[in-house]
């Protein structure tokens, strides 16, 4: 019931407790603005390919795809960020869990129109941690990454 805040640090406290924020989509976009940046979480030299290096080394799908979250995960958590892959629930699919095991979906504090939030995906076939205010309602359950004030 919070209102959107496009700030950084977002101000917005939500389900988080005390002392804690749901952070931003101007929050998230710095942190992987600067994980892109550092070569060291970069896989095969693309700074696009970061994913591997926020999420856990455990619970994911299996991949073939080279510089996916999904293969070889003993290689992934570089940054120690550990996304787990608790998927989404949603009404959509007429109120089940799905991507259980394959993606980490995670709400920030910015609005994107009255049905919709900025969020961040990750898949465990995908190289990327994708941002996206469309395709998902807010009334789904994604996770949220509180952050300290």
């Amino acid at each position: 019931g919070a209102s959107s805040s496009e700030a950084n640090p977002s101000g917005v406290q939500g389900i988080c407790p005390d002392g804690w924020h749901v952070p931003s989509d101007a929050e998230w976009t710095q942190l992987t603005d600067y994980v892109s940046s550092q070569t060291k979480y970069q896989c095969g030299g693309n700074s696009e390919n970061i994913a591997k290096a926020l999420t856990s080394k455990t619970g994911w799908a299996r991949s073939s795809n080279t510089c996916a979250v999904g293969n070889d995960p003993s290689s992934n958590n570089a940054t120690g960020f550990s996304a787990l892959p608790a998927g989404e629930y949603g009404g959509e699919y007429n109120g089940y869990y799905y991507h259980f095991n394959s993606g980490a979906l995670f709400w920030s504090a910015t609005h994107g129109g009255i049905n919709y939030a900025y969020y961040r995906m990750i898949y465990n076939g995908d190289e990327n941690v994708f941002r996206d205010c469309f395709h998902r309602y807010k009334y789904e359950g994604f996770s949220v990454r509180c952050v300290r004030d």
